[in-house]
């Protein structure tokens, strides 16, 4: 189920390009340029020929596959080029409509190619929109949990959450270095980082762990590791060398905080995969009399974690959705297709889950309507 969840959204997009691009090189092939010169028709089949090799092989095996030779900022210009050229297929086949339709049934060509083409435009023009502020867009989120029975001495604990920072060509040290600033200047009790540090194999984990070096936090830096952490097979290296560096990765174990009299367990579980036994053995992890924290990169994982009784969980892996649209008030997002839990704050049984956005991007470098965020989480008694 997972490696469906992984490729089934790719695979779609991938095959749509395919067809839309093949649509575009027959109807450049029927025009009169390139009926009148054959090196025209020539250069549109050999075009036609790689780019759908790569789309159909190269870019599943770029986005799988490690190539220890290849730079990562190669591959994310690789990932940016692809993503380029399948929004310049999408406009390019709107604009092939346009011509044909204007062609065969508009009187009036020259009103309608004026229409046509701003809509033709629409997809490269969302894109880099999307990319401009995936990386400038950036907000710090404030939200209150309120806990019933909370012990006075934790009322008003300040914790800071980042989460899936996909750190990288497209959400670089520039874009690190700025959430950092926004995260310290909450001056966090705590900080929590709740998985995918980095996206892939051969991304620079190292780097990453350096530039988080610079959080501050009162009592401590804690944390959980992601599904990517686990495709980047970066699971030991990040607890082994994050703990040289003062951040405590809880991998199914606990932690007891005492702040004052009160007392604040954390709990955290590498990323579970949807739809796998969750948690397993999570109950053990239960201090009776604390308040009982859980970090879990998988959000969908919160019933079960209410159920085990911990009193918050907070999650990202979501992104929000990366691209998200609200209609009558109604949130439009890809992510809901495998979670209900896609961004915010929920409750369930006086129990809760903060589901973060996070900073970085997969996939797409894009966000729309979702920007990154540095989360600042304030318990409050009830």
């Amino acid at each position: 189920m997972e490696t469906f969840r992984r490729w089934v959204p790719l695979i779609t997009v991938i095959c749509s390009c395919l067809f839309l691009q093949r649509l575009v090189a027959l109807r450049l092939m029927a025009a009169r340029p390139a009926q009148a010169n054959p090196n025209l028709r020539r250069f549109i089949k050999a075009t036609l020929i790689v780019t759908s090799l790569w789309l159909a092989a190269g870019l599943p095996i770029l986005m799988e596959v490690h190539f220890r030779w290849m730079p990562a900022d190669l591959v994310g210009f690789l990932l940016a080029a692809s993503l380029f050229w399948i929004c310049l297929i999408v406009s390019a086949a709107i604009w092939s409509g346009c011509l044909q339709h204007a062609e065969t049934f508009h009187p009036d060509r020259r009103r309608f190619l004026a229409l046509g083409a701003p809509v033709a435009a629409a997809p490269l023009a969302i894109a880099g929109y999307g990319a401009y502020l995936a990386r400038t867009s950036m907000v710090q989120e404030q939200v209150d949990l309120h806990l019933p029975n909370l012990h006075p001495d934790l009322n008003g604990l300040r914790i800071v959450q980042l989460t899936d920072i996909h750190f990288g060509p497209f959400f670089g040290p520039a874009e690190l270095r700025r959430a950092i600033g926004m995260a310290n200047e909450y001056k966090p009790h705590l900080i929590f980082l709740t998985g995918d540090l980095v996206t892939r194999r051969g991304d620079n984990m190292e780097g990453c762990l350096q530039l988080l070096r610079g959080l501050k936090a009162e009592a401590g830096i804690y944390g959980c590791h992601g599904n990517h952490e686990i495709y980047a097979e970066a699971l030991d290296y990040a607890t082994t060398q994050g703990a040289r560096y003062g951040f405590h990765f809880l991998r199914q174990r606990a932690a007891l905080l005492r702040f004052g009299q009160a007392r604040l367990n954390l709990a955290g579980f590498d990323y579970q995969p949807l739809h796998s036994p969750y948690l397993t053995g999570a109950e053990s992890l239960i201090v009776p009399g604390a308040a009982n924290l859980l970090l879990q990169h998988n959000p969908d994982t919160f019933p079960r974690a209410a159920q085990a009784g911990f009193d918050v969980t907070l999650s990202g892996h979501t992104h929000g959705g990366q691209i998200n649209v609200e209609i009558l008030h109604e949130n439009l997002s890809a992510a809901r297709f495998f979670t209900p839990f896609v961004r915010g704050l929920y409750e369930r049984d006086r129990k809760l889950v903060y589901v973060s956005s996070g900073l970085g991007t997969v996939a797409m470098p894009v966000r729309l309507g979702v920007p990154p965020e540095v989360s600042l989480l304030r318990l409050c008694a009830t």
